[in-house]
């Protein structure tokens, strides 16, 4: 516990150099000075670090920093020998080095831990003692007891952000959790006025909306932060003295918008458009239509975003593999088949969702009776005969499907992580594993020569190493539910395999709606699975055969096949050989169909499991990959 930081005086102090901000700094203080160890969680640009850093000097404690990334190991939190003195002293105290964590905890410190969810769990294991017993016990030193004010305050994104893992339940349980989103839009204004320096005016507040409203477009996945307007700002002052006009200007502003913020909006992919194309139409809208040569083009009614002609109605030739170019061409094709007003209607949900043409309600679908039944009108309605209510439902349809995967057993059981360290021939930059390495460096002591570096052992991470490639049967009808449990178990493998998985269509022909090495979001693999349409006979061995030339492309040591299908097939040749010659073969069936895929499965070295509707597809994706 600290000695009274939480004092109005301190309060004061950091209100005084922040903007907004009072509760959550209200909340830390309180925190800190009640000896509890606190987790600031908001995308970024929401002013974490900044809240911290100030809280730290206001309050007087000492301040440490440590960034989370993937790399940073237990050594290096906590400490290490240093070689050299261990050849000559062994290991006693004074060879030991103290990392942050050791030193926070001496010296009552904050330590300030960014991206608390980028690091690896290995490494936030060392937390738990300390943060519970005020205790750190170190091998070959000692215990050390945390001194008065020892407190980690840590920052991390949303889970659901790249690169990130869940924290676990022992680390949640030690902290206090603290959510920050973005501010009001008159705390952004005064953010950007106090880091520019530009005067107030109506065209800085057009330039905050214009942020803002990146992070409620339809078409964003990610806006932007209060970081975009104020280098909008400083970029838009120095393009208008080069151009010796006005800041406010329409080009310079759009110009200097386009720089600052397209690199920071990220789009759902199935959006067809570049960012600067939403950009350019939000300033249109906010600035009053300054700036008429950079407006948004027309969208396309393929929604391709490529100008690519619909290809006529021809089929694609069946029995073969389709992959590349090609695919983009029959998937723009099954995009033609439709669903009426009628057709859907049958559907009792419809009528709330879209009471009249045109017309897109999502609230029916935010908590339905029945959700399964939810999702697949929302599948539907994704290809309705009228444009603008397709569209709405399409770029709906990725994002709800890809966060039901990410919150399904899946993602909280067999979350990739960033691994577990091993030893390892030692390489410059490298941890030394002292104790793998000490004989070595003992004989080159005797030896009085220096140790070679094939001699030494080092640590780093062994990460978990799958590539899945999904096999979707599309032969006969598909149906809302049939490809609700396709999208939903594509967007579940998205989540497990950290983008090394692979996603075949299979009917009489095998369809690579993915590539193994092909860098695509998860809602754009599931907008592409959304335009399946069923046919024709089915060719399980061709598309195992298909999985294996494309988990071959992988350089994972575990390369597994999961097939969604009754594996009943009904042409080309024997699919028990083909998966007999893949490493791992695991089948998903529909009730009536595990008798053929568990033989599949067993010619696959594998498991079958049945699944008995949709909405189970992740938790038996979970159950598949453990």
């Amino acid at each position: 516990m600290t000695d009274g930081v939480a004092r109005p005086e301190v309060l004061a102090r950091v209100l005084a150099r922040i903007v907004g901000r009072q509760p959550e700094t209200e909340i830390t203080l309180a925190a800190l000075d009640a000896g509890r160890h606190v987790v600031l969680e908001g995308p970024p640009g929401t002013g974490k670090s900044t809240l911290v850093r100030t809280l730290a000097e206001a309050t007087g404690l000492p301040f440490l920093l440590v960034e989370g990334h993937a790399e940073l190991t237990p050594a290096r939190l906590i400490g290490h020998h240093d070689p050299s003195r261990v050849l000559s002293e062994g290991y006693t105290p004074g060879t030991f080095v103290e990392g942050p964590l050791v030193r926070a905890a001496s010296e009552g410190a904050i330590l300030y831990v960014e991206e608390l969810n980028r690091v690896p769990e290995e490494t936030l294991n060392v937390l738990i003692t300390v943060m519970s017993e005020g205790e750190l016990h170190v091998p070959r030193v000692g215990t050390f007891v945390a001194a008065p004010g020892f407190a980690v305050v840590a920052a991390m994104n949303p889970f659901d952000a790249v690169g990130t893992a869940r924290i676990s339940s022992a680390i949640s349980d030690r902290t206090c959790r603290l959510s920050m989103g973005y501010q009001s839009a008159d705390d952004e204004r005064e953010i950007v006025l106090r880091r520019s320096g530009v005067p107030d005016s109506p065209w800085l507040a057009a330039v905050v909306e214009v942020v803002r409203r990146t992070r409620t477009h339809p078409d964003v996945r990610v806006g932007a932060s209060v970081r975009g307007a104020i280098d909008l700002v400083l970029l838009a002052g120095s393009l208008a003295r080069l151009r010796a006009v006005e800041p406010h200007s329409g080009e310079v502003t759009f110009d200097a918008a386009r720089a600052a913020l397209s690199g920071r909006v990220r789009l759902h992919e199935s959006y067809g458009r570049s960012p600067e194309d939403v950009i350019a139409a939000l300033c249109a809208e906010v600035f009053g239509g300054a700036g008429d040569a950079v407006a948004a083009p027309e969208r396309t009614e393929d929604h391709q975003g490529k100008g690519d002609p619909v290809p006529g109605p021809a089929e694609l030739a069946r029995g073969r593999v389709v992959a590349g170019p090609e695919v983009r061409q029959m998937l723009a094709e099954e995009r033609r088949h439709t669903f009426t007003r009628e057709q859907l209607s049958r559907r009792p949900l419809f009528r709330e969702v879209s009471p009249e043409p045109g017309v897109f309600r999502e609230s029916p679908l935010d908590s339905p009776a029945e959700p399964q039944e939810a999702l697949e009108l929302l599948v539907d309605v994704a290809r309705a005969a009228e444009p603008d209510l397709r569209e709405l439902a399409r770029r709906l349809a990725g994002r709800v499907l890809v966060r039901f995967a990410q919150s399904s057993a899946l993602t909280s059981a067999t979350s990739p992580g960033a691994g577990r360290l091993h030893r390892t021939a030692w390489k410059p930059g490298m941890d030394i594993d002292l104790d793998g390495s000490l004989d070595s460096l003992v004989e080159a002591r005797a030896a009085r020569t220096p140790p070679t570096e094939d001699a030494l052992h080092g640590e780093a991470w062994a990460r978990r190493s799958t590539a899945v490639c999904l096999l979707v049967d599309r032969s006969g009808s598909m149906g809302g539910g049939r490809v609700l449990a396709a999208a939903l178990a594509a967007a579940a493998v998205a989540q497990r395999t950290d983008d090394d998985y692979s996603v075949i269509a299979f009917a009489d022909d095998a369809v690579v709606v993915k590539g193994q090495t092909e860098a695509r979001s998860a809602e754009a693999v599931v907008d592409d699975l959304l335009a399946l349409v069923g046919y024709g006979m089915t060719d399980v061995a061709l598309a195992l055969r298909t999985a294996g030339v494309e988990l071959a492309r992988s350089p994972a040591s575990r390369r597994v096949a999961i097939l969604l299908s009754d594996c009943r097939s009904t042409n080309g040749d024997d699919p028990l050989a083909a998966a007999a010659g893949l490493d791992e073969v695991h089948v998903l069936a529909p009730p009536g169909g595990v008798a053929e895929g568990e033989r599949v499965a067993r010619a696959g070295h594998g498991r079958c499991v049945e699944l008995p509707g949709p909405l189970e597809v992740p938790a038996a994706l979970a159950a598949l990959m453990t």
